[in-house]
């Protein structure tokens, strides 16, 4: 709840500057390419990925040209084979324009954990991770993206047999291609 209070107050900061500047709503849809990162003290375990699809609204605020923010609200579906974790996650993206309608981007990202396969238990209610991507815009408001997810927060909330020494760790990561539209 503290990080949706933080999450809402830094939204409503951007709105507050972004008078003056360039203002563009938009909806984006794609496909996840995803898996999970399992860590023991033992070693490293990644399960076969999954193909799944994210869903969303976003806000591009133009500061400059070249410099655009973007934060997202998505609903999406990762995980692995035979292990879906849906997630609210809100991305704000740093975009930086090299030229025409091509732009790098690069984000924090919090997730929010709605469901999972199997249920819920087991698993923290956020994620943390990093964003890394490029987009092309195409005229009349079309876009196409690609983006790399890597979480960097331990989402397992397992608790270990006090007999057993070792620590266990489970991170999302995964790649995601879409199209989207801005207003």
């Amino acid at each position: 709840m503290k990080n949706l209070l933080i999450i809402l107050m830094v939204s409503g900061v951007f709105a507050w500057n972004v008078k003056g500047q360039e203002l563009h709503f938009g909806v984006k849809a794609g496909a996840n390419f995803s898996n999970l990162k399992i860590s023991s003290d033992f070693g490293g375990v990644t399960p076969d990925g999954a193909t799944s699809f994210y869903v969303g609204g976003l806000a591009d605020i133009g500061f400059s040209e070249k410099f655009h923010v973007q934060p997202e609200i998505l609903y999406s579906i990762e995980g692995a084979k035979d292990a879906d974790i849906s997630f609210l996650n809100i991305p704000v993206m740093m975009k930086y324009y090299l030229f025409g309608g091509l732009n790098v981007q690069a984000g924090p990202q919090i997730g929010f954990l709605l469901d999972a396969e199997g249920g819920t238990d087991g698993l923290k209610s956020s994620n943390f991770g990093v964003n890394f991507g490029a987009a092309y815009e195409l005229a009349g408001g079309f876009f196409v993206d690609a983006r790399y997810n890597l979480g960097l927060s331990d989402i397992s909330d397992i608790e270990v047999d006090p007999g057993f020494s070792g620590d266990l760790s489970l991170k999302t990561k995964g790649f995601q291609l879409g199209v989207g539209y801005r207003f």
